[in-house]
């Protein structure tokens, strides 16, 4: 009788914590669950000297983007891209647009410079501290522009190809991005 009274102080501490470490388990299993079941929320992610104040996509796959720049001096704008997927070699487009390493050469810019609004400049020039709407047709797998039902989600990134005067001009992806089709 004495010896199992010993062990009782052994027992009542491997119960408690095997409770405790069941109880963890269950509740992990639980928040990796419901983590896996929520879609992505809409918002967009820029990079230093770029914000992303709106970002839209309608059901015929024309992305719009409310987009601002604060590098420090004037860029002239001479394409825009946006793709769900990026080239495996280059931070580029992996399918097709606008003077940005495009798949097909026979792409041509989008959008025409008539499609550009911004604060009363006609040209395609964001001013440091200014912003841009800018509009674009998104493309997914196969090069095909990626329509989709009203508030399902499309993921991908946005791209410019802008010059700098003096400097030259670079592709640079300014936007990652989850958006509801609307």
């Amino acid at each position: 009788m004495q010896g199992n009274l010993k062990l009782q102080p052994a027992v009542d501490f491997l119960s408690s914590y095997g409770i405790v470490i069941l109880t963890i388990t269950v509740a992990l299993i639980a928040i990796g669950a419901l983590a896996f079941q929520s879609k992505p929320t809409p918002g967009c992610i820029s990079p230093p000297g770029f914000n992303c104040n709106f970002i839209a996509i309608s059901t015929n796959g024309v992305l719009t983007a409310k987009i601002s720049q604060a590098i420090g001096t004037p860029i002239t704008i001479l394409g825009v891209a946006c793709a769900d997927q990026q080239n495996y070699t280059y931070d580029t487009p992996r399918y097709g647009n606008v003077e940005v390493n495009s798949i097909n050469p026979n792409d041509k810019f989008y959008p025409s410079a008539s499609l550009w609004q911004g604060p009363s400049n006609p040209t395609n020039i964001i001013y440091s501290g200014g912003y841009y709407v800018l509009y674009a047709n998104c493309y997914q797998v196969g090069a095909s522009i990626a329509k989709g039902t009203l508030g399902s989600q499309f993921t991908g990134y946005l791209w410019l190809n802008y010059s700098i005067s003096n400097y030259g001009s670079q592709v640079q992806k300014i936007a990652t991005f989850t958006a509801e089709y609307s």
